[in-house]
């Protein structure tokens, strides 16, 4: 079997060491042949490194040991489905500003002496000044010294901005140093081979687009959707070796039960780590979670530990506690998800960028331009933003989880419906206004936030014999709540009491008449059924039956 690239991000490297490798040269072939400057933004650790790694590798004529001309690319598709002049090579400058993140004086630090050490190295004998008329006067310099266009890799061209995002002075001081360096880039284009600039979020470019007029932003297009990351074909590709053992292994530590199938596995690995899209087609598996996951052999949070911080999503989550349980987020143009202003990032293009969101699909509008519906990816990703927006939310509130589930808790097992009443109106009246927005989803939403760590949750994921329950909590003693809601816009004040205890009896209806609760009577010690009646800002009505 090859072996798993852990925390490598160099194409040498995985290809000469026989490490699992996705072969994403199909892609590179076409972007070398076919464009000049490229744009891709994607999450941090989903494969941007690695990709422009092997574009170094490509256009500086890596050999391989063995003497094949396609050197190391002999056994990729690009080695053996094209006649690329892999002798050929460039001159390249490379910047990784992921290097230089902490403050204005170390990225001025990086840039001056990644500049001189150019100088130094190609023996170029110029006299620095400033780095963004250095940069231009080394590309032309290098471009007539080897009588060749120069090849421009940037990895994480942003990371000054976007590693600082809540910091705002920082994040401005860093983008105005990082403008005024890629302002060097004017007037260069007939000096380069070829450009490539990744990074995670746009921010209008930082004055990329002013140095490098014809930069093509490659973020969304349909035919670059699979460049990064895992998709389901390279997943079963790369590791059907390697699934067996995975399987053997989380049976014996108990990740998985003892019956469960390779079939079973895989199925569960794509609910916890696949999910991601940038065309609402092609499904793309993170790659760190996937390797991490065979390495260890059980499931956890490992993009999570390595995206940004907490604070950044503690920030979103108190300024638009819903974006992060984003469900039916619709109609999103490409100008909201594109979107970036240095320190003012909105939620959905903020968690888009970064990866905690994802395009569900993509349709179009009357005029035909493509608009988005959202969704969070995959598992790994919504139980980190529930437990942050949990946080968020009692913090909000001013209330300790614990007793809040005591409460809850003994509310339902003394069937008092007055008592569950009082608690959820307490909830939702403890919002701010501008909180609520008065759609049935985000009642939904804060109630199972609310809920989220009072005992094993169960939503409409899974399957009842007729229809889904919008909830169901499962207590560590055997009670089991099920949970219906129903939502009406009652403004009118003397109308609500009487609407809220209607739509509290039709939820109770509907838990019967689907038999939302029948998949749970046999396992449940005891089952309760609850009807949510919500109206106008969260007034609300608890009615409950036993279920014997």
């Amino acid at each position: 079997m090859k072996r798993l690239p852990i925390s490598m991000n160099t194409f040498q490297e995985i290809i000469k060491g026989n490490y699992v490798y996705s072969d994403k040269t199909k892609f590179i072939y076409d972007m070398a042949s076919s464009g000049k400057s490229y744009f891709l933004s994607r999450p941090r650790r989903f494969g941007k490194s690695l990709l422009l790694s092997t574009f170094e590798a490509l256009f500086s004529g890596t050999q391989d040991p063995d003497g094949s001309p396609q050197g190391l690319f002999k056994d990729l598709w690009i080695g053996r489905e094209t006649d690329y002049d892999f002798t050929r090579t460039y001159p390249i400058i490379s910047f990784s500003m992921a290097t230089a993140t902490n403050s204005p004086e170390e990225l001025n630090f990086y840039l001056a002496t990644t500049l001189s050490d150019i100088n130094d190295q190609e023996k170029l004998n110029l006299t620095l000044t400033l780095p963004n008329i250095d940069l231009r006067r080394i590309i032309k310099k290098l471009s007539e010294k080897y009588n060749k266009g120069v090849v421009i890799l940037i990895d994480e061209y942003d990371a000054p901005v976007s590693n600082n995002i809540a910091n705002k002075e920082l994040a401005f001081k860093n983008s105005e140093i990082l403008k005024d360096f890629y302002s060097g880039f004017k007037d260069t284009d007939k000096f380069l081979r070829f450009v490539f600039v990744t990074g995670v979020t746009r921010y209008a470019f930082m004055g990329l687009s002013t140095g490098l007029n014809n930069l093509y932003d490659m973020t969304m297009s349909n035919n670059y959707s699979g460049v990064c990351g895992f998709t389901l074909d390279e997943f079963d590709d790369c590791f059907s070796e390697h699934l067996p053992v995975l399987l053997r292994n989380m049976k014996q530590n108990g990740s998985v039960h003892n019956d469960t199938t390779l079939g079973e596995l895989r199925e569960i690995i794509l609910k916890y780590y696949d999910g991601y899209s940038w065309d609402g087609k092609t499904m793309i598996l993170n790659p760190v979670s996937i390797l991490n996951m065979f390495q260890d052999s059980f499931f956890s949070e490992y993009w999570i530990q390595t995206s940004p911080s907490v604070s950044f999503l503690s920030k979103i989550a108190m300024e638009n506690p819903l974006a992060l349980l984003g469900d039916e987020l619709e109609k999103i143009s490409p100008r909201i998800l594109n979107a970036a202003e240095v320190g003012s990032l909105g939620p959905i293009p903020a968690l888009f960028q970064t990866g905690y969101l994802t395009i569900d699909q993509v349709t179009f509008d009357d005029e035909r331009k493509r608009v988005f519906t959202m969704k969070i990816p995959n598992l790994e990703v919504k139980g980190n933003n529930l437990l942050i927006f949990q946080s968020c939310l009692y913090n909000l509130l001013g209330r300790d989880p614990a007793i809040e589930k005591d409460l809850f808790h003994d509310a339902i097992r003394d069937r008092d419906d007055g008592k569950l009443s009082r608690i959820i109106n307490s909830v939702f009246a403890g919002l701010p206004a501008e909180r609520h927005d008065n759609r049935e989803s985000c009642y939904h939403k804060i109630l199972y936030g609310y809920c989220y760590k009072f005992g094993r949750i169960v939503t409409p994921e899974r399957k009842g014999a007729i229809g889904n329950s919008d909830l169901l909590v499962i207590f560590s003693d055997g009670l089991y709540a099920a949970i219906e809601l129903k939502f009406d816009v009652g403004r009118s004040v003397p109308k609500q009491e009487r609407l809220v205890a209607k739509l509290a009896k039709m939820a109770l209806s509907s838990i019967d008449a689907k038999d939302y609760w029948r998949p749970y009577q046999a396992e449940a010690k005891e089952l309760v059924k609850i009807g949510l009646g919500v109206s106008w800002r969260g007034q609300c009505l608890a009615l409950m039956e036993s279920e014997d």
